[in-house]
């Protein structure tokens, strides 16, 4: 053999060894590290898109995901236009396109959990208790509750306590919170040809009092007086409940009432003796947001006016003919009022579940609590009244939080065998894991519980009942929980959302949609 014969066979070789170890290392890093997964289903919409539509109003120029099942049929008169109302339809043209989309593509960390346990209001992925070895064996939901726990879902909300203790609102974190907010209703988003429209638009869901003092024009509120005025919500025009125009293709259900809501603007005083007052009437009490020059707060009251709580702060809140940004949330039992992004104060309030349900739903102490657990609960209520100054709004908008619903089991639940003692927990019809006071959600020491951000359509830990062979043999038998070593990781960030088209073909990533995941 001469030399650069075996120079040749050295260097095949040693390029054989590299991809090797490369192939090794890759194996490694996807099995401990990191690893990439799709989301195929909605479960976790918007906050995770699975299969979907992407559809665009001509009216308002918004983009808004879909969920798609190729297993049903798509009829186009079922496509609205979400920021101008439910029965406003998208233009036919639009309405016909079907254009599927593939699920984000989601990068977990896989290294965190062995040494630092997962926290409430992750995003996690794990192994399906009901099915580990099946097509659907990784899923992927938001941890809401914790080992040791139990858990009661009310009202939308979650609740949790330990041992004997007391439950006790759980509160998302402020930047969690913020992704999660879902948009309702939007000032800019009004139809640029109406005459184009199959059915009449009738304006924004505000309207201003006393009505010859207030103007709407070019997307901008405007009220041209110092004395008292208000903007009121109209709840026949745009519903604030759980709808979600992700789900519009889905079958219908009944939509419940949502109580914690965002309401966002920005004012422009002419004068800066300007007053400003925010009321939600929402479970049963009123929450007022004042904001002035001198003295604001952030107040709650009962519907006949009586102060239950307050608090005051000095706050330069508006300068004459200065844009002023102000958000206005009420969710998971507080209030707080943000100016140009900072927040300014705080008022947290602590209803039991069982006073957060009674108040919901105006249901008197002598009902049983069984059967306030049924009812929906009242539709919410928005003013905003000034005082002191012409001004002028723009991007006026309100937002709803996630509502975790009660339902029903469905027969799904024991498709895999029941073990001894679980039958009650997983009998069809009777209510969903952690839903009412008689099934609540008693987690283990190595347990979780998990829900979807869809939870109208989330098959999840209030739903999926009896765990597999595998998992009841192996780890756990109870039902609707995650045992510990089903975890897979944290999900971290959305790195390939599904692609944009050049001509007809899908190769373009949606680069606005690449983000971390809250």
């Amino acid at each position: 053999m001469t030399t650069n014969e075996r120079k040749c066979q050295s260097g095949v070789i040693e390029t054989l060894q590299s991809l090797i170890v490369a192939f090794v290392l890759a194996m490694v890093f996807r099995g401990f590290v990191v690893e990439g997964f799709v989301i195929p289903t909605g479960s976790m919409a918007p906050t995770l898109l699975g299969q979907h539509l992407l559809k665009h109003s001509d009216q308002t120029g918004q983009d808004f995901p879909v969920g798609f099942d190729p297993r049903r049929s798509v009829s186009p008169d079922k496509f609205s236009d979400p920021l101008l109302g439910r029965n406003i339809p998208l233009s036919m043209s639009e309405a016909k396109k079907i254009e599927p989309r593939a699920g984000d593509r989601v990068v977990v960390l896989k290294t965190l959990f062995p040494f630092f346990g997962p926290d409430r209001f992750d995003v996690v992925v794990f192994k399906n208790p009901t099915d580990t070895q099946g097509l659907s064996a990784n899923y992927i939901k938001r941890l809401i509750g914790l080992p040791g726990e139990t858990l009661w879902i009310a009202d939308g909300d979650i609740f949790a306590k330990s041992g004997d203790d007391a439950f006790t609102i759980q509160r998302k974190p402020e930047h969690v919170q913020r992704a999660l907010w879902m948009r309702v209703s939007d000032s800019d988003a009004i139809p640029t040809d109406m005459l184009a429209l199959s059915r009449p638009w009738h304006g924004p869901p505000w309207t201003g009092k006393p009505q010859d003092v207030w103007s709407y024009e070019n997307r901008i509120w405007v009220c041209k007086t110092s004395e008292p005025s208000t903007l009121v919500w109209d709840q026949n025009k745009i519903h604030i409940d759980d709808w979600s125009s992700y789900n519009m293709l889905m079958p219908k259900i009944r939509q419940e009432p949502v109580s914690d809501i965002r309401v966002s603007a920005t004012i422009t005083p002419e004068s800066d003796n300007i007053t400003a007052s925010f009321t939600l009437q929402a479970i049963g009490h009123q929450f007022q947001w004042l904001l002035s020059n001198d003295t604001s707060s952030l107040a709650m009251r009962t519907l006949s006016g009586e102060l239950v709580e307050k608090v005051e702060f000095d706050c330069t809140c508006f300068e004459n003919n200065t844009p002023t940004r102000v958000e206005l949330w009420h969710a998971d039992q507080m209030m707080s009022l943000y100016i140009d992004g900072e927040r300014i104060g705080t008022l947290p309030y602590n209803f039991s579940p069982e006073e957060r349900l009674r108040f919901a739903t105006n249901v008197v102490d002598s009902v049983p609590i069984e059967d306030v657990v049924t009812r929906s609960g009242r539709d919410a209520k928005l003013t905003l009244q000034f005082d002191g100054s012409p001004l002028a709004i723009t991007r006026l908008q309100v937002d709803h939080d996630l509502y975790y619903r009660s339902s029903r089991l469905p027969s799904i639940a024991t498709k895999n065998p029941t073990a001894s003692g679980n039958e009650s927990l997983v009998k069809a019809g009777t209510p969903a894991f952690g839903t009412h006071p008689d099934k609540l959600a008693v987690l283990g020491k190595d347990q979780f519980m998990m829900a979807g951000d869809n939870s109208a359509y989330s098959l999840d830990g209030r739903l999926w009942g009896n765990p597999d062979e595998f998992v009841a043999t192996q780890f756990d038998d109870a039902p609707f929980v995650v045992h510990r070593k089903l975890l897979i990781g944290k999900a971290w960030s959305v790195y390939w959302p599904a692609a944009l088209k050049l001509d007809t073909i899908p190769v373009i990533p949606d680069f606005g949609r690449i983000r971390f995941i809250r």
